[in-house]
């Protein structure tokens, strides 16, 4: 349920880990993959995860390909310094939209201002992501065809269990599965949710489960840029044309799936619209807390060196 008034922030800073970006079994996480673990959920944990980021970057990095000691202190040392450009630029941008949104999810929303932090919160990912492909691309560029190959035949793997998992369920098992996921989700940020609430997360799922067919374009076409880049990973350019790959996976950006996913993304909107109006008073406090304590940890995290 990423970029709507009550998950917002966390979809901002979600956790995900590297080779989700091509992932359809779960289409609303497509965006939150190779920006790593920008994890930041609530409490001690947020800063614990962030400040240890670049350990986790690379344990998960290491599951799919074995890199050699050059190739593991390059990994090191690039992303040590791009999470600290990450933490002198990119956190403020947060830490101000949380301030933002806290203010707004207290009233009604407008459908103008759903969509603003759909974008707002989108571009700060993207920028993430721009982040992180510095120290990705130097670290893809020392590569080896071998390593490659690996990299590629686990990736590949992790696609066939996926899809083998999907079309293991039934079409009534998926939208059971993509409801609970969203109940639990929204649930962990405003509490307990109503009948009515419930009702319009499964309408969510549907309208998720029938873009499945366009997720899964998508995915394989953002696959053949990957493969088709790692074979210039050691010309010029690889790092730029890197960055916007992972830009695009992130803001789900496809021109010839745009008209398809316009059409979700407003009706996403709509719905979101709808739920952020049904929220009741209690819920309304449950959240803001919650934004509160995220943006605080926000700040501790920026005042940290």
């Amino acid at each position: 349920m990423a970029h709507n008034p009550v998950t917002a922030s966390r979809s901002a800073l979600s956790s995900s880990t590297a080779i989700r970006f091509f992932s359809t079994a779960r289409p609303y996480r497509i965006g939150w993959c190779l920006i790593g673990m920008l994890v930041l959920l609530a409490g001690c944990t947020t800063r614990f995860a962030y400040n240890n980021l670049d350990s986790l970057i690379a344990y998960r990095i290491d599951d799919y390909v074995d890199l050699t000691r050059q190739q593991d202190n390059v990994l090191d040392r690039e992303l040590t310094q791009a999470l600290q450009r990450h933490r002198q630029q990119g956190l403020p941008p947060i830490h101000r939209a949380l301030d933002r949104l806290q203010a707004d999810i207290l009233t009604p929303m407008t459908f103008a201002q759903i969509r603003q932090y759909h974008y707002l919160f989108t571009g700060i990912g993207q920028n993430a992501a721009s982040d992180l492909a510095k120290p990705l691309a130097a670290t893809l560029s020392l590569l080896s065809d071998q390593q490659v190959s690996q990299l590629n035949r686990e990736l590949q793997q992790r696609f066939n269990e996926w899809d083998k998992e999907r079309r293991g369920l039934s079409e009534a098992e998926r939208l059971n599965k993509r409801t609970e996921r969203l109940i639990d989700t929204t649930e962990d940020w405003v509490g307990r949710t109503t009948p009515t609430q419930r009702a319009l997360l499964k309408e969510l799922a549907g309208y998720q489960l029938e873009m499945s067919p366009t997720f899964l374009a998508m995915r394989q076409q953002y696959w053949q840029r990957w493969q088709s880049l790692l074979k210039t990973r050691r010309q010029a350019g690889f790092e730029a044309q890197f960055s916007q790959l992972l830009r695009d996976m992130m803001a789900l950006n496809s021109p010839s799936h745009q008209g398809s996913m316009n059409m979700y993304l407003n009706r996403r909107f709509e719905l979101m619209l709808r739920l952020q109006h049904s929220l009741s008073d209690k819920q309304r406090q449950t959240l803001n807390r919650k934004l509160v304590n995220l943006r605080k940890d926000v700040a501790v995290l920026i005042q940290q060196k």
